[in-house]
């Protein structure tokens, strides 16, 4: 661990998003000859409600509709060169107002708050034609979860469920053969929060914590019955504050994550079984007085493991997923830090432009200070339709 006080934000490193945003927004608004224009998005809209049973036993409920809208702006400039825009709104029947957040950083863990809108996309894109590399400039959406029903992921996955976040940086994408994918990420984090997955006490106020790096190496080519073999790196320099956000005393938060998902027929019918799971662990990690879990150094070992029926009928899935995360892992926006989390899912592919999901989830404390009477505990369920174009 080593003190590390707070220093002036450095003008460049914080604007440079911005700038990637505004040049990509005058190329979109017409200020460049496109050889091609498209237009596409999404709209997903559903009931969901919950459940809460708090540590001193009291319970409360809540429910709603609740929609996500997205619109995006494609173009092919020539020579390789490529722009996107997207604006993105989360809405609720439940929302106290409406606002267009137009900062560089996330109102919250799941981005976006109800009656919020952004843009969630805005970026320019350098892929040579037939070279094994890309690179992307700007504020663009990053997420990598298991290939099965739920698709969740223990660290980068932008805009899960109704969500909208994003990452604002750099994005290098290399393929040498057809079998691996390295993808490498430097993303910026505002000093006043990050835009999405990044939990508390992780921060961003030291001048040393503003540049995070993501690095992984992808392959769905299949092995046998190996569909989906990856590997994360996830470094965060300065960010960790081991004894909370306000504390000076900072660490680096480094996190390692392995994925894999294999998938065998079941007889004749085209039903197959595909069973999926993610390991993960940090070597430093914040004090559970921070977390509010005990005392001591918090954990990070963290695991999901999911069970899957694709195509149990045709274009009807079935999925069960358990994961058990620490209360010191702090990247993930699918699992909250120390729960322990049981779902199933069910989703229906209705046509290439509709699709339909209804799930049920438990989520359940693992770690709890002395004081404690019980566990938190979160039961809610959605029925969700989306509609691509």
């Amino acid at each position: 661990m080593r003190p590390s006080p707070e220093r002036p934000a450095r003008s460049s490193a914080a604007s440079a998003p911005l700038l990637a945003t505004a040049i990509t927004l005058t190329l979109l608004a017409g200020g460049a000859q496109a050889a091609e224009w498209k237009t596409s998005g999404d709209i997903r809209f559903g009931y969901v409600a919950s459940e809460t049973t708090a540590r001193n036993g009291a319970e409360s409920d809540a429910d709603s509709l609740r929609a996500r809208a997205r619109f995006r702006l494609r173009g092919d400039l020539g020579g390789g060169w490529h722009v996107s825009g997207r604006v993105a709104a989360r809405l609720d029947t439940d929302q106290d107002s409406e606002e267009f957040w137009t900062r560089t950083y996330a109102p919250g863990s799941a981005g976006l708050d109800n009656g919020q809108g952004t843009i969630d996309e805005a970026y320019l894109e350098y892929r040579p034609a037939e070279a094994p590399w890309s690179i992307r400039f700007g504020r663009f959406q990053a997420a990598w979860g298991l290939d099965d029903v739920m698709k969740k992921s223990l660290d980068q996955n932008d805009s899960p469920n109704f969500d909208v976040t994003w990452t604002d940086g750099a994005w290098l994408q290399w393929r040498p053969n057809e079998d691996w994918t390295t993808h490498f990420i430097v993303r910026h984090n505002d000093r006043r929060g990050p835009t999405g997955n990044l939990r508390q006490p992780l921060a961003f106020s030291d001048s040393d914590s503003r540049i995070g790096v993501f690095a992984a190496a992808e392959s769905k080519t299949p092995v046998g019955p190996l569909i989906q073999r990856m590997v994360t790196v996830n470094w965060l320099p300065s960010a960790l504050h081991p004894y909370g956000a306000s504390d000076p005393r900072t660490e680096d938060y480094l996190a390692v994550t392995g994925k894999a998902t294999a998938q065998w027929p079941l007889g004749g019918s085209g039903t197959k079984l595909r069973l999926g799971g993610e390991l993960g662990y940090a070597p430093n990690t914040p004090r559970r007085e921070t977390m509010n879990s005990g005392t001591g150094d918090a954990d990070s070992l963290s695991w999901q493991a999911s069970l899957n029926f694709m195509d149990i009928a045709p274009e009807h899935d079935l999925g069960f997923v358990y994961g058990r995360v620490a209360d010191g892992w702090l990247l993930s926006s699918d699992f909250p830090a120390n729960r322990k989390l049981a779902e199933v899912r069910w989703a229906w592919q209705v046509s290439e432009a509709w699709q339909l999901h209804v799930r049920l989830r438990r989520r359940e404390e693992i770690d709890l200070p002395a004081t404690a009477a019980r566990a938190r505990r979160d039961d809610d369920l959605y029925v969700r339709a989306t509609w691509r174009f």
